[in-house]
């Protein structure tokens, strides 16, 4: 089996007439290439599924996120609208009270421009959960909207697919208002950890195994 970062994992819409969906076009590419299943852990679209006409295997850290965080006096996160679905998965399995961030974006040039926060993270420790972090820049914002004006005591975040481009890295260890940064194995980040005290990672490679298990040798 290959292990693959799906570059176009975010680009599940055309961005005009005429113009392919990035996604589409990289399954269609894959099978082509003889791929006869395809397994991906929290995926970002999960809307690619129905790309591919392959047996697809679409697993979710959720419940290993859950033992981790269960029993712990803390306020699950949700950045933007896009993470409220796992955030609120999490919330049921552990008992734990959630927040949401609202996020608008400046139509001509993709940015934040204003981020609402909704629900009570006072004197509390915060955790902001998400399925990918790349620039940082939701991330970031987010942690410091918790603390100026949330008030949280402390803010962590779990991000299943650290891809930390451009000056994420440094990002994350300047910040005050984020204490630690954790990611999954799904990528290697032993430079980056290197590089950033408050980055670490959790292990997805038995919940992984565990689904190659079931395919015929």
């Amino acid at each position: 089996s290959k292990q693959w970062y799906q570059r176009r994992v975010r680009a599940d819409k055309t961005e005009g007439r005429n113009y392919p969906i990035g996604s589409r076009l990289v399954c269609n590419m894959l099978e082509g290439a003889g791929a006869d299943h395809v397994v991906t852990v929290d995926l970002h679209s999960p809307q690619i599924e129905g790309f591919f006409s392959i047996p697809f295997s679409h697993l979710q850290t959720t419940a290993l996120l859950a033992g981790e965080l269960k029993g712990r006096d803390v306020v699950l996160v949700s950045p933007d609208a896009g993470a409220m679905k796992k955030v609120s998965a999490l919330s049921e399995l552990t008992g734990l009270p959630f927040a949401l961030i609202h996020k608008e974006r400046c139509p001509e040039s993709g940015g934040i421009s204003r981020m609402t926060l909704v629900g009570d993270v006072r004197d509390r420790g915060a955790v902001i959960v998400d399925d990918m972090a790349d620039t940082c820049g939701t991330i970031l914002r987010a942690a410091q909207l918790l603390v100026e004006q949330g008030g949280a005591a402390t803010v962590e975040a779990v991000l299943t697919h650290g891809i930390l481009s451009g000056g994420a890295v440094t990002a994350i260890e300047r910040e005050d208002c984020l204490t630690s940064t954790c990611v999954s194995n799904s990528l290697s980040q032993t430079s980056n950890m290197n590089l950033c005290r408050k980055l670490s990672t959790f292990d997805i490679t038995g919940l992984i195994l565990q689904e190659l298990t079931k395919f015929p040798c």
